[in-house]
């Protein structure tokens, strides 16, 4: 009820900015990405079927992702039958890709579900400043100047 509340007073907090429905497929290294790629190119629906072949290398992810969370889009507007090429991650030389079925070119609300990890983030942080703040009222904080000029020198 508390997170439902807060989410409510503060529900313009809690905005989808440009978005996508997508697939995202995070592979094991290079030649599993592109071997994927060609394959969910030549027929996307088929992405889970494509996926499977290579179940020991690939992981997917399919969820609404802003655009800044979607591989190698860059400056490229999405749009549904989109397929980001793959992209190489250096640190450990795995790569990703995505395939777009939606996009949400405008900043949309999102809903208590959607937003329930953001909501529940806002809310520790108010529950911990309400702490602190008890704290501080119980047990103030004094500092010795004589001692402080001490340990400065």
């Amino acid at each position: 009820a508390a997170l439902l509340a807060l989410y409510e007073k503060n529900k313009k907090n809690y905005l989808w900015k440009e978005s996508a429905d997508a697939v995202l497929f995070f592979c094991a290294d290079m030649n599993t990405a592109k071997a994927l790629y060609e394959k969910v190119k030549a027929s996307p629906a088929d992405w889970r079927t494509h996926a499977e072949l290579f179940a020991e290398k690939v992981v997917v992810d399919s969820s609404r992702y802003e655009w800044s969370q979607i591989p190698n889009l860059n400056k490229a507007v999405p749009h549904a039958g989109m397929l980001t090429t793959p992209l190489l991650n250096t640190n450990d030389n795995t790569a990703s890709f995505a395939w777009i079925f939606k996009a949400y070119p405008q900043p949309t609300q999102r809903s208590f579900t959607e937003a329930k990890g953001l909501v529940i983030n806002d809310y520790q942080l108010v529950l911990e400043k309400n702490w602190e703040e008890a704290l501080r009222k119980k047990y103030p904080v004094t500092i010795d100047q004589k001692v402080l000029a001490e340990i400065s020198k």
